[in-house]
């Protein structure tokens, strides 16, 4: 396969944003009224998070998939919210399972209000997710993201279960992210296809194009925990790899080892008897067996699939957006 060429595709996720600021100004004043109706310290954790989210990526792609069909109503708008509450949800949990410290360089709600607040406020927004799913009287709708928030926390589950196991075969690493990451991305574009009354095929197509996109997210947000300075990241270098986490660069380099490598791994992912230089020379390890280039060709695999999902929706300005969106989300990583 060739290299996908991102020339052309920067900032296509800020200009997705722009076409549909309306849309996106609209799910924020959802958000924000349902947060306010609840009590004071659920609103605070919740406006912490939310703030702290970034670019509303899979909500705008519950939008942009409906606007493909030109659709531009209040049920996209209280998916896409609902959509952002259940990805808020899982930060809140992951944070508390990482004991994190940082999210997009700001503290996480765990440090500043403790495990049991966060967890509990992580409870009401995935309650009030489906408030919002109910509210659009679509089935087929509540139905796809209701599977994707029971796989999510499957993933959950299955990843501190293959955590300090570098062993960890590449099928059962990518079952975990699949559930764990890809598949909101999937159910966030599926459902904005349904809200818009597409058909089947093209449900399964904008399921595709988000599910892939997704794994590939993923993988570069692995890669980013090793090759990005701690200001790109909004967290710290290493916080993955010092919390022996199973990762797709941790498995191919575990794979390629040699006897004194594997014995390096062991020590530092399965035993977590790290030292000062063990970060820079597990980096050192993956220079020399092209671990980062092997990550991203398999990214790349899947922004191919994704991309190519594409072809049965029109050509439109929200299409090539979406296009370059994949593009250029393997760019995150340099």
């Amino acid at each position: 396969m060739n290299e996908l060429n991102a020339e052309n595709s920067e900032n296509s996720v800020f200009k997705l944003g722009r076409a549909l600021g309306k849309s996106l100004e609209a799910v924020d004043q959802v958000i924000i009224s349902r947060l306010n109706k609840s009590i004071p310290l659920i609103n605070d954790i919740g406006k912490h998070l939310i703030n702290a989210s970034g670019k509303r990526l899979r909500p705008l792609l519950t939008l942009a998939m409906a606007a493909q069909y030109n659709n531009y109503s209040k049920n996209s708008i209280i998916l896409a919210a609902a959509v952002e509450f259940i990805h808020t949800a899982t930060l809140l949990h992951d944070d508390v399972v990482d004991e994190s410290n940082l999210r997009r360089g700001k503290k996480t709600a765990n440090i500043i209000w403790g495990n049991e607040f966060s967890v509990l406020a992580g409870d009401f927004l995935f309650a009030q997710s489906f408030e919002l799913m109910v509210e659009t009287k679509s089935i087929e709708a509540l139905s796809s993201l209701a599977s994707a928030s029971c796989k999510i926390t499957q993933g959950e589950f299955q990843q501190m279960q293959i955590a300090n196991r570098p062993e960890t075969s590449q099928k059962d690493y990518f079952d975990v992210i699949g559930k764990k990451t890809a598949e909101l991305f999937g159910a966030s574009c599926k459902s904005g296809v349904i809200i818009a009354g597409g058909n089947v095929e093209d449900q399964d197509a904008a399921y595709n194009y988000g599910f892939n996109l997704g794994l590939a997210f993923q993988i570069i947000d692995d890669l980013m925990d090793f090759n990005n300075l701690p200001n790109k990241m909004g967290k710290n270098l290493g916080d993955d790899f010092k919390l022996g986490k199973t990762t797709l660069p941790i498995i191919l380099a575990w794979q390629k080892s040699n006897n004194i490598e594997k014995r390096f791994w062991i020590k530092t992912i399965k035993e977590l008897k790290q030292g000062s230089k063990d970060l820079t020379n597990a980096i050192e390890i993956f220079k020399k067996y092209k671990i980062f280039e092997e990550c991203k060709k398999k990214s790349q695999e899947f922004i191919f699939e994704s991309i190519k999902s594409l072809e049965k929706f029109p050509n439109t300005e929200i299409k090539d957006y979406l296009i370059g969106l994949a593009k250029e989300s393997i760019e995150r990583s340099r």
